[in-house]
């Protein structure tokens, strides 16, 4: 088994307390007790404290430890419903663009290769997904479109599916899916088939959160 590098077994760890609930909003984050308490020496767990403040799951201080932040359902719903209305468009204009053959079929390779893991990491995940939606968003050929999409993902990249394993299967059918319609050109079923993909992640997510308890 290919070993972990030791950031994203830090980041794996601080997510299981976040959502057990012992890493609570307002919680300062003092890296000399959180790096005894996970066993992990302090520059990979910055490295997971720097990734949680990208999604915005801490809060960063300049002279000061970092903070948890306060993320209630309600946050990530608006997250998910922006990332829909900037997602739609993007998978449209996508479409109307066009994306190249080898592209689409190095899509739709990736998600083949995730679907014959037995258990998949995060980091497997989310590689796949991330290149998935960056395929679509950059062929929109539009870079604050894109940009902005990116930093939407990172928000909800705590979800993936070790946390809602019941969506890797539909997760892919649903990624081909938005393939197949950017490469036919038909942007009427490109914004359709995101907006489909969206909305299941958001229920998905959803129902995680209160299965779990608000943050």
């Amino acid at each position: 088994m290919e070993k972990r590098p030791l950031s994203e077994v830090a980041y794996t760890k601080l997510l299981d307390l976040y959502l057990a609930g012992e890493l609570a909003p307002g919680t300062i984050l003092q890296e000399r007790r959180l790096a005894e308490k996970l066993g992990i020496s302090r520059t990979p767990l910055r490295e997971a404290i720097s990734r949680l403040a990208a999604e915005g799951l801490v809060t960063p201080f300049e002279n000061r430890s970092p903070m948890v932040s306060k993320m209630p359902v309600q946050k990530y719903v608006q997250i998910l419903k922006t990332r829909k209305l900037f997602e739609v468009e993007a998978a449209g204009l996508a479409a109307e663009k066009g994306l190249a053959p080898r592209l689409v079929q190095s899509g739709r390779d990736a998600i083949a290769g995730l679907l014959e893991k037995e258990k998949p990491s995060v980091a497997e995940h989310w590689a796949v997904d991330d290149l998935v939606h960056g395929m679509v968003s950059d062929a929109a050929q539009n870079r604050l479109l894109a940009t902005t999409i990116l930093d939407l993902r990172r928000r909800t990249h705590i979800f993936s599916t070790e946390r809602i394993p019941d969506r890797l299967h539909p997760g892919a059918t649903e990624h081909l899916a938005i393939l197949d319609a950017v490469a036919s050109g038909d942007a009427v079923a490109a914004r359709k088939s995101m907006a489909d993909h969206i909305d299941n992640v958001r229920s998905a997510i959803v129902e995680a959160i209160l299965a779990i308890g608000s943050p």
